[in-house]
């Protein structure tokens, strides 16, 4: 039977940054080609009959969600197409290629006028690859939970390859349908994850393809991971990048070991003090390592609610590359706060105290502060000055922004949008 590599996910045109020089190129969009130059280089070295393109190995938008210019994709299409052109003729049967949901059909018509006969790009048909029969599904993925419809499933057959949304956890395809395929299919290849594993979905002949190489469509594939607090000593994890071989009636899952090293830092402290505290240890770590130029950095920060409050103290680390920052937020546990007897009187010392022991202690600093301040009984009676409202909302705000992390420049914008909205009223 046909020996073939199965390659799935590699983003190769999701660093596409524009730039106005025609000849340069993004740092990220370098390292990309880069990698996708070695690992083609390594699946040649296994000698397969035929290459199989399982979706989302190029991208029609790129990160931040642009339409890849043109003039940008133009940067970097001599190269892919030299790397596709070597798979192509050092293979009996050729390329073929499944669109993702992130590829263009257009670029993949495209790919397969200008290398000829040896590229297919093929949508809801059934190949003969050697031995194998093997049926090519075009993707419907969508956001959420979804389903495809009985009449657009393939009948029946050998091999299965397909891009869909495995629901591990999350929205995604509907389980039947899988469930559905693996009585009609021997064996089924699925993209879109970025993960290998086998068997998921208690079906034994389901396979999920890995990413081919590091992008910024990461899907957590890290290979170091920092954790903070803790004792700074990076985890280190086998490559999760690689593709898959097909020979006979076996699977075998090939690693790739990127240029870069993919790293995630897990900073959880109670206050945004707490998060630039673990960032600056953490960076530091970050620095002194030798190979500090070649590190993709994802933060994952609970304690801080705005980027810009990490990205501040980031942009100080000018050697260190980050990728993403996502902040996670804090899920604390809080007491309801009990003002039983509200048919009565109560005083204003008594709310403040049962309100205070009611919050954990960073809510508490703030609470005091808001009612030294802002609650007070001059302010809560009805003598109050009409525009006392204005000058304590603002106040209020300004109290509250630094324990939130919110920058002041932010806090100030704001504050100017909304001071002509109490002028009217």
């Amino acid at each position: 039977m046909a020996r073939i590599a199965i390659l799935s996910d590699a983003h190769l045109l999701i660093q596409a940054e524009r730039f106005r020089d025609e000849n340069y190129r993004s740092p990220r969009g370098e390292i990309s080609l880069k990698n996708f130059h070695e690992v083609v280089s390594q699946v040649l070295a296994e000698k397969p009959e035929a290459v199989i393109l399982a979706g989302d190995m190029f991208d029609e938008r790129e990160k931040g969600g642009d339409w890849v210019a043109d003039s940008e994709a133009a940067k970097y299409w001599p190269d892919i197409r030299n790397e596709l052109k070597q798979l192509m003729e050092c293979t009996k049967y050729g390329i073929y290629a499944l669109r993702g949901n992130h590829d263009s059909a257009s670029v993949l018509r495209e790919l397969q006028d200008y290398l000829g006969d040896g590229f297919h790009f093929v949508r809801d048909e059934e190949e003969k690859i050697g031995d194998h029969n093997i049926y090519f599904m075009e993707t419907r993925y969508r956001q959420g939970n979804y389903e495809i419809p009985e009449e657009e499933l393939p009948k029946k057959g050998q091999i299965l390859i397909m891009h869909e949304t495995l629901p591990w956890g999350m929205p995604g395809l509907e389980e039947e349908v899988f469930q559905e395929l693996s009585q009609r299919f021997s064996l089924i290849l699925n993209g879109h994850m970025h993960h290998y594993s086998q068997g998921s979905l208690d079906i034994p002949h389901l396979y999920s393809l890995p990413a081919l190489i590091p992008s910024q469509e990461l899907k957590n594939n890290f290979t170091i991971e920092y954790h903070w607090p803790g004792d700074l000593e990076p985890r280190i994890k086998d490559s999760p990048f690689g593709y898959l071989i097909l020979d006979g009636g076996e699977i075998a899952f090939r690693r790739y070991s990127p240029i870069q090293s993919i790293v995630n830092v897990r900073i959880e402290g109670n206050t945004p003090s707490d998060v630039i505290t673990g960032i600056n240890e953490v960076y530091s770590k970050l620095t002194e390592r030798e190979d500090r130029a070649n590190l993709w950095v994802w933060i994952s920060a609970k304690g801080v609610t705005f980027e810009d409050t990490l990205q501040k103290e980031i942009n100080k680390y000018t050697e260190i590359n980050t990728m993403d920052i996502s902040i996670k937020t804090r899920k604390e546990p809080r007491k309801s706060v009990e003002l039983k007897g509200l048919d009565k009187m109560i005083s204003l010392s008594d709310l403040q105290t049962r309100v205070l022991l009611s919050l954990p202690w960073p809510e508490r600093d703030l609470a005091q502060k808001l009612f030294e301040e802002i609650f007070t009984s001059d302010n809560l009676s009805k003598r109050a000055d009409s525009n006392l409202g204005r000058f304590l909302f603002q106040r209020l705000l300004e109290l509250s922004a630094p324990e939130l992390g919110v920058p002041q420049e932010h806090l100030n914008s704001f504050l100017l949008r909304v001071d002509p909205l109490w002028k009217k009223r």
